[in-house]
């Protein structure tokens, strides 16, 4: 972290009408959506110490497949190995670092395109050719750069910080919150990438507060209000309470699929909205999910990744593409209307005048986000004065 970055980030007084109670908070400052040196900082001080959602484990199909991740200027290679074991590794040859694959498929080992040395896909170095003249050269000594992965319901998340807890730790209570939904037993049918030109949290904002929806979604969504629940873990949640899934236009009056089979409680009586520190989107209904996964790419630009998922059963249903057709029209519609508003919001932020503003009773987990953000960045600082 350089010295600017540092200078912004401890600046205490930066931050103390955020740290108030939601109702008397204002929202971050405007350099935190747009100044390269906080951007530095959120990258070491989040980014890398978090868990990161990276897919869904369908995109591992059977044994020896693998699929490329690219993320913070940085690549990996997650792989399911001869004996079915899940890696993450550096996409990058340990000789003198040549990117070594791209895409997804189906390999028996990883071989370098520069100088043909070749990796087990659990990323043991078993082939180095001509290297028998160097000297204390050691192929154990030269695996692939492992990377911490770990799973959740099918999810899988990686963490480039070797020291830190548990995925399961970092949840909490999350997956007894959502265990009634059967995630596990759920497919991605269609995963989208979209570039947005805006920060990050803009994003993650838009996500967790209803107040815009009536503005932004009139059709697609319309009114709804979803109050935080209780949680304990690294993630946010809120709950709509509606006996109808919300994955289709409110108008639509067309067939929808069953509810997941054996749903219960509270999941069979509306839908969790969660955000799982930093960027990971989770929207778990009565039929379906889908998740929008946001990762920067730099201070005022972000990668929006989306997957649209439904239970193993639904998806072999005869009429399952003739319905799932409107599912996915809604799911669309909204991801781009809320793409083309973080835009709109973030060309805005750009001004110089842009100062802090004051939240509504809808945005509480908006300043509970922030928060969380600023304990990130000032561990020790964070909670000093800070209304609960």
């Amino acid at each position: 972290m350089n010295n600017k970055s540092q200078t912004l980030s401890n600046k205490s007084n930066m931050f103390e009408n955020v740290k108030k109670h939601f109702l008397e908070a204002e929202s971050l400052p405007a350099a935190c959506y747009k100044d390269r040196d906080f951007y530095n900082t959120e990258i070491e001080m989040v980014f890398l110490k978090s868990w990161l959602f990276v897919g869904r484990q369908e995109k591992l199909p059977c044994n020896k497949s693998y699929f490329v991740v690219d993320l913070l200027n940085e690549s990996l290679i997650i792989t399911k190995d001869e004996d079915g074991a899940i890696h993450a590794f550096q996409n990058l040859c340990r000789h003198r670092g040549a990117r070594l694959l791209d895409d997804n498929g189906t390999i028996k080992h990883i071989r370098c395109p520069y100088h043909n040395w070749a990796y087990s896909l659990s990323g043991e170095l078993i082939g180095a050719p001509d290297m028998q003249k160097t000297k204390n050269f050691c192929k154990k000594n030269n695996g692939l750069i492992k990377v911490k992965i770990e799973s959740w319901a099918g999810f899988l998340f990686i963490n480039f910080d070797h020291k830190s807890i548990s995925l399961l730790e970092y949840l909490g209570d999350l997956p007894k919150t959502l265990e009634n939904y059967d995630l596990t037993n759920m497919l991605c049918i269609k995963e989208i990438y979209h570039q947005v030109a805006c920060n990050w949290k803009l994003y993650t904002e838009v996500d967790m507060e209803d107040y815009h929806a009536p503005t932004v979604h009139p059709l697609s969504i319309g009114r709804q209000i979803f109050p935080r629940q209780p949680s304990n873990g690294e993630y946010e949640t809120t709950f709509f309470e509606h006996p109808k899934t919300v994955s289709v236009i409110p108008t639509d009056k067309g067939p929808t699929f069953p509810s997941i089979e054996g749903i219960s409680g509270k999941a069979a009586t509306g839908t969790y909205f969660t955000m799982i520190y930093p960027g990971f989107f989770l929207v778990t209904t009565l039929d379906s999910y889908w998740w929008i996964n946001k990762i920067p790419i730099d201070a005022t630009n972000s990668e929006v990744h989306v997957g649209y998922c439904f239970p193993a059963s639904t998806v072999k249903r005869e009429d399952f593409n003739e319905i799932s057709l409107r599912y996915i029209e809604r799911w669309d519609r909204v991801i781009d209307e809320d793409n083309k508003i973080c835009e709109r919001h973030q060309s805005g932020i750009n001004s110089r005048w842009c100062l802090p503003g004051r939240l509504s009773f809808h945005e509480e987990v908006v300043n509970a986000m922030n928060k969380w953000l600023i304990e990130k960045i000032q561990p020790n600082k964070a909670n000093q004065n800070a209304q609960q």
